[in-house]
């Protein structure tokens, strides 16, 4: 995993796992218990059907997909809309912890997708028929950018739309999702 993409990994097992000690590959010789850098780039992956991909330098643009995001207080969630840039596969093996069984929470393989997600505005003009707003810019990186492929909640399309006010916004529309019987 390069550089530049590490620290967003390193950040989400520290918040996932609520382990705010876990250590970077760098300082390896200080505990066995740290966050390598070594991944395995998936060219897609098939989730129930829907085929996903990531850009992987190809210069194909990688799968655009929604994810719900819970609040801080866990009773509301939001949908986001991002690109998926890759997706990976990643080793960790949790530390030992005194307040739970680690064989029962962790599994030695996770599957990713490095998404970038788009800034998002309080438009809710075409809420009603299905359609998300938002601003045809990413965010900035971080944690949320690790996404457990789980989390993907479904494919979508995007148009950009020029406002009266002549500003440039991204129309989502959710794609149906393959169901097989």
């Amino acid at each position: 995993m390069s550089d530049i993409d590490y620290p967003q990994l390193l950040d989400y097992y520290k918040i996932a796992y609520v382990m705010p000690n876990l250590i970077s590959y760098y300082n390896a010789r200080l505990s066995q218990y740290f966050v390598n850098d070594r991944i395995t780039k998936l060219k897609s992956i098939d989730l129930l059907g829907q085929t996903y991909i990531g850009n992987n330098s190809s210069g194909k643009r990688g799968s655009l997909v929604q994810a719900f995001f819970r609040s801080s207080n866990g009773r509301t969630s939001s949908l986001y809309t991002g690109q998926i840039q890759y997706l990976f596969i990643h080793s960790f093996t949790l530390p030992p912890h005194p307040n739970h069984r680690a064989s029962t929470l962790h599994q030695d393989q996770h599957v990713f997708a490095y998404i970038r997600w788009y800034n998002s505005t309080n438009d809710n003009e075409h809420r009603d028929e299905g359609i998300a707003i938002c601003l045809p810019e990413f965010s900035a990186d971080n944690y949320h950018s690790i996404l457990p492929v789980h989390r993907i909640h479904l494919e979508v399309a995007t148009a950009v739309d020029v406002t009266d006010m002549n500003e440039e916004r991204m129309l989502v529309i959710p794609m149906p999702k393959k169901y097989y019987a």
